[in-house]
């Protein structure tokens, strides 16, 4: 018999490997011990070292190597990884399943999958040519962070796989609580303070530098969407079955079902959550059909096929020993309880909101009260009930300031806005101070956060130093800031000042999107802050509209209702934010938002498209042939759109903004026939 060679041997090693880590990582059904397994791992590795030809970047020997990075890189998103929408009820997931029907052709039945929401770290990844070749973090949903050099040690990750065309995979990075109790147990003997709970040591691992360091987290992965792929399938269950069949980790405890059937698994999932090995706080649920999926689309935040369905918090009984008013960056006073320590959710908590005066009316909670808390959204402990059967006599009713714990200004609650007092009062109080300190603080916080203006080194002690000491009034008074002015506060060295001057500087040159999310517009937030950037372009622009010129514009970003229409007017029209942003022009922050690229020759040039309804293509691919051909693409309907593509399921609103322009109305046959380069009359 002929000896075999050490390459045969390898090749042998490698599959066996391979597949004890799906068994163990992916089936969580291992079939050798640990001992077992090491010894495998030792003789590949002992052969890799007499044959280093023989250990390739597909090696399982090779998961964890190579020298930690040097800072992170960025990766843009091909498609947005949008985030769900939650819901609470019964109720809203009615009003869903309203939604999705009324946004299918009239007698046309859905079916849902159901599965898991697993409580962990969102991801991207890539496969060309049957190879990971990438791998990102969610990020802003448009932009993340390469964590490829991380995610090749999740064992339960193929690095190959049978598929050789291109696919991007969403999924979810979790540590399973037998992963993490381990681990917590050996940072305690390192006297290192444990992990709170899973999500925020999966999260943490992934953007580590070292793989080395990921490595000892002992992550694991779940793809739950198949973005690119593919065109085989016609479901999303059909797409997690290839997946599963590729080799790749997804759930396997999904289930389709029609309507009826939603919420006894939703019921199923919940009952069946504490003997699943990784946490979840909910259950996920799509429309199965990606050809119905295209037709309900996706508003600015939140695909339209899609839910997520909360469980009940966890909750706890525990003791209000004071009660507390801070103030936050818009000025309003919020109420905290500070309670005596109890363990909630894996986590001690020891404060929790009271939100607003009605709702300590509402709770009539009192210090001294025992009372039961949750966490309100698994995130924010709140009060929810209060158990008044052992108050003490001397117990009085709390009541609101009415000046400002911190600047001592009247704090006030007054109409929503002034020129709207049928929306009657609102259930905040207010320190009526624009120059508080509290306020400023929580301002250059939001500003310098990492999905707004992403200023690092910018800790909260320096911040306070900076505000208390009345060297910094607002946001633009940080552009104004030198190395030599921030080493004079305390704790500050010359290494570390210069750190923060320089990071301070390089935010100047963040777009115009991440300028408007930091400077918090109320109900503006990431997504609909890049909308109104593209609309304006430059704050400069921004700022010269009229205020019937803003609302014309935003009223044609698509997703804006009149809530968020009217909160961009009223802060625009506000005095003190319009000289704060004419400080920040003058100051030169802020880039021009960069527009999609549109091609300079073609049929379409001088044109404007906005395309709305069901197409029989994405509604991206008909953006990027539009662009292609010279056009340029509108949110909304314009006083300079040319044309309106009005596919299946159109809404009035556009027709009737047609109508009043005089923007021609088009097929998507005509549209084909102008980009082919034809004449439509």
């Amino acid at each position: 018999m002929a000896k075999r060679s050490p390459k045969d041997r390898h090749d042998a090693l490698v599959k066996e490997i391979e597949a004890h880590d799906y068994r163990y990582y992916v089936l969580d059904d291992p079939t050798i011990t640990d001992a077992q397994y090491d010894a495998k791992m030792s003789e590949l590795r002992a052969l890799e070292v007499e044959h280093p030809e023989l250990a390739t970047p597909l090696s399982p020997s090779q998961r964890v190597s190579g020298e930690p990075r040097a800072g992170v890189i960025k990766v843009k998103h091909e498609q947005r990884m949008f985030s769900l929408d939650n819901s609470y009820s019964e109720a809203d997931l009615a009003e869903f399943a309203r939604r999705v029907l009324t946004g299918l052709p009239d007698a046309e039945v859905a079916r849902f999958v159901v599965e898991p929401k697993l409580d962990g770290a969102s991801v991207e990844v890539v496969y060309e040519k049957g190879q990971l070749v990438l791998a990102s973090t969610r990020g802003d949903g448009e932009t993340g962070e390469d964590i490829t050099h991380n995610l090749r040690t999740l064992r339960g990750v193929p690095l190959q796989i049978a598929h050789t065309g291109k696919i991007t995979l969403r999924g979810e990075i979790v540590i399973y609580r037998k992963d993490l109790a381990a681990i917590n147990a050996e940072r305690e003997a390192e006297g290192l303070e444990p992990f709170a709970n899973p999500r925020n040591a999966a999260s943490g691992a992934l953007r580590m530098l070292d793989p080395r360091e990921a490595d000892k987290r002992r992550l694991r992965a779940f793809f739950y969407q198949l973005v690119e792929g593919p065109q085989l399938h016609a479901t999303h269950a059909e797409s997690l079955t290839w997946m599963a069949d590729q080799g790749l980790p997804t759930h396997r405890r999904h289930v389709v079902t029609p309507w009826e059937g939603v919420m006894p698994q939703i019921h199923a999932i919940d009952a069946a959550r504490a003997g699943y090995p990784f946490e979840t706080d909910g259950a996920v649920i799509k429309v199965d059909a990606y050809r119905q999926q295209d037709m309900l689309g996706f508003t600015s935040k939140f695909p339209k096929w899609a839910i997520a369905y909360k469980f009940q918090a966890e909750r706890a009984a525990t003791t209000v020993n004071d009660i507390l008013v801070q103030v936050g960056r818009t000025g309003a006073l919020t109420p905290v309880a500070v309670l005596e320590p109890v363990e909630l959710g894996g986590t001690t908590v020891s404060r929790a909101s009271l939100h607003n005066a009605d709702m300590i009316a509402e709770l009539d909670v009192r210090i001294g009260d025992r009372v039961l808390i949750q966490k309100a959204g698994e995130i924010i402990p709140q009060v929810v009930s209060v158990d008044a059967s052992h108050r003490e006599p001397s117990a009085a009713p709390f009541k609101m300031p009415t000046t400002c714990p911190v600047c001592g200004a009247p704090a006030t609650r007054g109409a929503r806005e002034s020129d709207k007092p049928e929306l009657g009062e609102e259930s905040t109080t207010r320190c009526t101070n624009t120059r508080c300190p509290a306020q400023v603080k929580g301002q250059i916080f939001y500003f310098s956060r990492r999905f707004a203006m992403d200023v690092d080194h910018l800790g909260i002690a320096l911040v306070e130093q900076l505000v208390d000491q009345g060297i910094v009034k607002d946001v633009a008074d940080l552009y104004t800031l030198t190395p030599e002015r921030i080493a004079d506060m305390e704790r500050m060295g010359d290494k570390s000042a210069k750190n923060v001057a320089a990071s301070i500087q390089a935010s100047r040159e963040r777009t115009l999107d991440r300028l408007l999310c930091g400077l918090g517009i109320p109900q503006i937030g990431q997504v609909a802050a890049k909308q109104l950037a593209e609309a304006a372009g430059t704050l400069e622009t921004l700022l010269g509209w009229s205020d019937e010129e803003l609302r014309e514009h935003t009223d044609a970003i698509r997703g804006f209702g009149p809530k968020m229409v009217d909160s961009v007017a009223q802060f625009m029209k506000n005095p003190g934010q319009r000289e704060l942003m004419k400080k920040l022009v003058a100051l030169g922050v802020g880039r021009p938002q960069p527009r999609a690229a549109v091609a300079s020759e073609g049929p379409l040039v001088g044109t404007s498209f906005c395309v709305t309804g069901v197409l029989s293509k994405k509604r991206e691919d008909v953006h990027a042939e539009l662009r292609a051909a010279g056009a340029e693409i509108h949110d909304g309907v314009k006083k300079n759109t040319t044309y309106l593509v009005a596919g299946d399921k159109t809404g009035k609103s556009k027709l009737d903004q047609a109508k009043k322009f005089g923007t021609k109305v088009l097929t998507e046959a005509e549209m084909n026939a102008l980009l082919a380069g034809a004449n439509v009359v």
